[in-house]
């Protein structure tokens, strides 16, 4: 087993201020826009969490949710503590970006926020750009948190993605942009990329050039598509140095092997549960097909060497931080941004109500 483990960890919580339409937030376990948390979904994320705080080695854990992390208290208290665990590398958390502002002090007060990595993803119908940037922002300045501005990539929203790099470019914010992904793909049966990927439905090769022109890494593109049609002969770290913590605390080597319900670790709600990981860096995976979670196809080894401490993060892979990203000005207040982009209508509100 690795000195240092990654951790991508889905809790239960399902309160979410958005409601969009491509959300992969469905059936048992789509979100809500008025409920927090099931009683017994609490319960568990709690202990799993402690958990998680008590492994005797390093650990850096992408804490994700089923809806909006910020819309929930009592999830940003337990991140919190987590961050402050001697073995803890880092906290990633996934959001939408629009509470930051208003919830980040109770991670700074709670915890420690110097830990804390935010990857944070743009949804145009839900929240105007300037206010999405600026918070953005304001979490790495203001609080020197590690911060990634994510795009997804649809057929109809290339200006979107356009405005949002500059946008990010311009106040020094890592930017990244992934695929986005059709809900409704059934992710235990051999799908069709081009099913899954609505960017690849017309003509792949057109679809492929366009995400390269916007701002998708080519070669982990590549590493993408070949993860998600054939994993035959592929060897993977995932179970060494990586794994994947369900909701109700089963353990998986990844997220794809959860998914086809193969090789189950355990559960760490179990008594005497003893975590087995691999001793070996690299194992052939079984998985057969459709790795398409980035957490999970980053251990694959075709991905090559990679050289110098890993960055904070489950899903961003570049070593050199953006031209603003060493201004960490604890205490000023990065301003509104009004030069990035003027500030378009949107239907919904930044509180959750």
């Amino acid at each position: 087993m690795s000195d240092s483990v990654r951790i991508w960890y889905v809790s239960g919580q399902r309160l979410c201020n958005f409601r969009c339409t491509y959300c992969v937030s469905i059936n048992d376990y789509a979100k809500s826009n008025a409920a927090d948390w099931p009683p017994e979904d609490q319960a568990r994320f709690e202990k799993i969490v402690d958990w998680i705080a008590d492994r005797p080695f390093r650990v850096g854990v992408r804490l994700a949710t089923l809806g909006e992390p910020f819309a929930s208290r009592p999830f940003l208290s337990k991140a919190a503590q987590l961050s402050t665990r001697p073995n803890t590398d880092f906290v990633e958390l996934v959001t939408n970006g629009s509470l930051l502002k208003r919830r980040l002090e109770q991670l700074d007060r709670e915890g420690d926020i110097s830990r804390i990595s935010l990857w944070v993803t743009y949804h145009p119908t839900e929240i105007p750009l300037q206010r999405f940037i600026a918070n953005a922002r304001f979490a790495q300045e203001r609080y020197g948190c590690f911060v990634v501005v994510n795009g997804l990539l649809f057929p109809d929203n290339e200006q979107q993605v356009v405005d949002l790099k500059r946008a990010a470019e311009d106040a020094g914010l890592r930017f990244n942009l992934d695929l986005g992904y059709d809900p409704l793909t059934p992710h235990g049966v051999h799908t069709e990329l081009q099913v899954m990927v609505p960017i690849l439905r017309e003509r792949e090769e057109d679809g492929v050039a366009r995400a390269v022109r916007l701002g998708v890494h080519p070669e982990l593109l590549d590493l993408n598509m070949a993860a998600m049609r054939d994993l035959r002969g592929q060897l993977c770290s995932a179970g060494h140095n990586y794994f994947y913590i369900g909701i109700r605390g089963d353990v998986y080597r990844c997220s794809r092997y959860q998914a086809l319900d193969k090789d189950r670790i355990g559960n760490v709600l179990d008594d005497g549960f003893d975590l087995q990981l691999s001793r070996a860096p690299w194992t052939a995976c079984g998985a057969g097909f459709g790795c398409g979670n980035k957490e999970d196809y980053l251990h694959l080894r075709r991905r090559g060497p990679v050289n110098g401490p890993p960055p904070p993060s489950l899903g961003w892979v570049d070593r050199d931080p953006p031209a603003a990203a060493a201004r960490t000005r604890r205490g000023d207040d990065p301003g509104a941004l009004a030069h990035v982009v003027s500030a378009e209508p949107s239907g919904r509100t930044e509180e959750t109500r």
